[in-house]
């Protein structure tokens, strides 16, 4: 077989193993190649000068697949493509050097939370953001950040679908990601592959206690840290363990008290859980949130509140001790899904979450009349608008047209009945 002719399918296929690996060029495209190993496996290759080439300039291989993995014309194209690169004074092999040295997303991810999320945001922020990227990282991690496309990052969004909150926080997430690296130069300057991509509707129900709720839930908290709460087994779990009778788990004083104060105060559930005895002026009844998710501010304490904070036993420096407290390593609560879990169930009140504590205190301010500035104050919210949500609860016009639609609808049933 010619060492130099057209490179062509069937010329790659005729071209048989030798003891040594060989080259045949082609005859149309200077230092377009078919390199031919003894094994039998056979690349293109394209051989050129960069930076617009001269004598001087030392030759460069670049690989630019398998005869397995392209064809002979793809191969031909690419060959052209590069080398109009490196006449132009450009580099074909240090590019794709360059692009395999690129930042992944889990690199960037990396980055972005340690040198600005957990930097300049509260730490209930940062674990927000953590939660997102459980999602990001075993879909995308590997990737580089520059090769994400819409439809990447759109797959993503629509396999979340079914927890629409969740699938829209990864789409915001990622959005901020991606700003981050093109402000830190660390990914090309493009269009964020976030943009356009329509976020799912979220139901915005606001869930709080009513009045009889709350009694209910007031007499559960104090049975589960005195007498305990009857130990009962999920069946949809396994367990090896057979409950006795009679068998009660007794809660956690401070566990109870953090769901006291998390009601109580309107606080968020990390500002609680993160408060130091420190940040404490039982005088002035004021909590100082230093890492509250708006900045650090003062909140202005219940006597109720009080009471609980001069009643709760000081373990370490949080309020609310976890298992460190007290040690060196001491680290603060995590969160209150067991205890809540058992609670709730026995209260009858499954379907409340713990952010409906808050939303529980924000909503019952309002219907007693709380100016919306006040209660916007109260929950640390950064503009008034995010406190609008509430605004129905206490609109008198509303109420009036509900009570006489209402009132008419009632008669008319009455009188057909």
């Amino acid at each position: 077989m010619k060492n130099n002719q057209k490179l062509t399918k069937t010329v790659a296929d005729d071209a048989l193993p030798k003891d040594k690996r060989y080259v045949i060029w082609d005859t149309e495209i200077a230092g377009f190649g078919l390199r031919v190993y003894p094994t039998g496996s056979k690349s293109w290759i394209l051989e050129y000068r960069p930076d617009g080439g001269g004598r001087d300039v030392d030759k460069r291989r670049l690989k630019l697949g398998t005869s397995k993995e392209i064809t002979a014309d793809q191969a031909r194209k690419q060959a052209k493509l590069h080398s109009a690169t490196a006449t132009l004074g450009g580099d074909p092999q240090a590019d794709k050097n360059e692009k395999r040295a690129a930042i992944t997303v889990k690199e960037l991810a990396h980055e972005f939370m340690e040198k600005l999320v957990k930097e300049m945001n509260a730490a209930n922020t940062a674990v927000s953001y953590k939660d997102a990227f459980k999602h990001i990282l075993p879909a995308l991690g590997a990737r580089k950040a520059d090769g994400i496309k819409k439809r990447d990052l759109g797959d993503l969004h629509h396999a979340l679908r079914n927890t629409p909150i969740m699938a829209n926080k990864v789409l915001a997430v990622f959005s901020s990601m991606m700003s981050y690296g093109m402000t830190m130069d660390l990914i090309a300057k493009r269009e964020n592959p976030a943009k356009d991509i329509k976020k799912f509707p979220e139901n915005t129900v606001t869930r709080f206690l009513s009045v009889e709720e709350l009694e209910r839930l007031g007499e559960v908290l104090e049975e589960a840290e005195t007498v305990g709460i009857p130990w009962t087994i999920d069946p949809d779990k396994k367990t090896k363990h057979v409950p006795k009778a009679n068998q009660r788990t007794v809660a956690s004083p401070h566990a109870v008290a953090a769901i006291r104060l998390y009601l109580l105060t309107g606080a968020r559930l990390r500002e609680i859980l993160q408060l130091k005895w420190s940040s404490v002026d039982l005088n002035r009844g004021i909590l100082k949130l230093e890492k509250a998710k708006g900045g650090p501010r003062e909140l202005v304490a219940s006597m109720a509140t009080i009471d609980i904070l001069r009643n709760l036993k000081r373990v370490g420096e949080h309020v609310i001790a976890s298992d460190s407290a007290g040690t060196q390593s001491e680290k603060p609560r995590y969160d209150l899904k067991g205890p809540w879990s058992n609670i709730r169930a026995y209260a009858g009140l499954s379907d409340v979450r713990l952010h409906d504590l808050r939303h529980t205190f924000a909503s019952h301010a309002v219907i007693d009349g709380t100016h919306l500035a006040v209660v916007s104050k109260l929950l640390g919210h950064k503009s008034i608008t995010t406190t609008m949500r509430y605004a129905h609860l206490n609109d008198p016009a509303l109420r009036q047209a509900s009570e006489q639609i209402g009132g008419k609808m009632s008669k008319v049933m009455k009188t057909k009945g």
